[in-house]
């Protein structure tokens, strides 16, 4: 056989064609879309969200959906709004927050100030207590603290953060808080100090995060809490 007659052709040198024989179809991978998005937080979320409303808008491609698109961007416009009335709460919850526990420092403080200020008035017991005030006996250690009730987790405003609020807890010296991205551990150290609130700084973006708390006393550590979990802004 020879392989300049023009009866014969080939693509591979191994493999021969004849000229009247079906040439072999070759198959075309379909394209798929990856939805990329779930794991985004809700600013970022509508901002991808928007991304694709705009392509789509007056694309000559996908004109046979113009009136998908425009439920489609509707849709992201609602959350858009809603998503955006909602950070205006938890920022408004967290300023209310810091203030009642900015003014119970304050009276604090001013309490103790108050309580130097009667001693150096008297020091007879009972014209002291006749001012309001409970008196020191024998140093006694107060006992075990509580756990610390209603711990709330909420989206930071950073990237990385999460806001925690919970109850006080009375005669505590400090709260300690740890957190973990599992709900068995291992737990780290986040936050040690005196206010019922904080943020958690530096996690890792959109990853999900298990939180406690407990209060520390004269006696010792109490309990944790309750565990709340929220994935980072």
């Amino acid at each position: 056989m020879n392989s300049d007659d023009p009866a014969i052709f080939y693509d591979d040198p191994a493999v021969f064609y004849d000229a009247t024989s079906p040439i072999p179809e070759r198959k075309q991978k379909m394209a798929k879309i990856k939805l990329d998005h779930t794991n985004l937080a809700a600013p970022a979320f509508v901002v991808r969200m928007k991304e694709i409303s705009t392509a789509l808008t007056g694309n000559a491609v996908f004109a046979s959906l113009a009136a998908n698109v425009t439920a489609f961007d509707t849709k992201v416009g609602t959350l858009e709004t809603k998503s955006a009335a909602y950070d205006a709460t938890v920022q408004a919850g967290k300023t209310v927050l810091t203030e009642r526990d900015d003014a119970r420092v304050a009276v604090e403080d001013a309490a103790r100030g108050l309580a130097g200020a009667s001693e150096g008035v008297t020091s007879d017991a009972a014209q002291l207590q006749s001012g309001g005030w409970h008196l020191r006996g024998a140093p006694t250690p107060v006992g075990p603290m509580p756990a610390p009730q209603n711990l709330s987790a909420t989206a930071g405003d950073l990237d990385g953060e999460v806001d925690l609020s919970w109850e006080p807890v009375s005669g505590r010296d400090t709260y300690v808080g740890e957190h973990s991205i599992s709900a068995t551990g291992p737990w780290t150290q986040f936050y040690i100090g005196k206010k019922s609130g904080t943020t958690a700084t530096g996690l890792a973006s959109a990853t999900m995060y298990w939180f406690r708390i407990r209060a520390v006393g004269t006696a010792g550590s109490g309990p944790f809490s309750d565990i709340a979990q929220k994935r980072a802004t």
